[in-house]
């Protein structure tokens, strides 16, 4: 594992509030994912990266009903702690935006050293992603007199599980 790029992104999303934990293996980080999540109510999309993750807590009926949200990532970037996602068949944009939580997990070949590197790989798709969400920590947000706001345009926390694919 690229143990340096991996804890400039922990520091990165720790300055936005967030939480990223490094782990030794798909399997460790899926194992973060689960005690991160509890059994509190879950979205989990529907990505590759999630393969054999299994809950505690049930799927709510409702995506407004949901504690936690869980998804795959199409990419990150170290430099500033963002999180690339991208909407598809089975990953709903509002898995990571509904429930007070957001549990992410990030393979290392998917970490890029800064923004702009993340942005090139996300041109380079195909097929491009008919949008994208850019995920830097929790929700926040200032009012009129800028006293600031967590959590009032999406999750109050984000936790992201990196580890080493290949």
């Amino acid at each position: 594992m690229n143990g340096e790029l991996a804890e400039l992104f922990r520091e990165r999303l720790a300055a936005a509030g967030g939480l990223a934990e490094l782990a030794a293996s798909h399997d460790e980080a899926l194992s973060l994912i689960r005690r991160w999540a509890g059994d509190r109510p879950a979205l989990v999309d529907d990505h590759p990266d999630l393969k054999g993750l299994e809950l505690a807590g049930e799927r709510p009926a409702d995506p407004w009903d949901a504690e936690v949200g869980v998804t795959g990532v199409l990419g990150a970037a170290a430099d500033t702690g963002t999180l690339a996602l991208g909407p598809a068949p089975g990953r709903p944009r509002g898995t990571a935006v509904l429930p007070g939580t957001h549990l992410a997990i990030v393979p290392l070949s998917r970490l890029y050293g800064d923004y702009a590197e993340l942005i090139a790989a996300l041109g380079r798709l195909d097929p491009m992603p008919s949008g994208m969400q850019l995920v830097t920590g929790p929700s926040r947000s200032g009012d009129i007199e800028s006293a600031m706001i967590q959590g009032m345009h999406g999750p109050r926390a984000v936790r992201v599980a990196v580890y080493p694919d290949a």
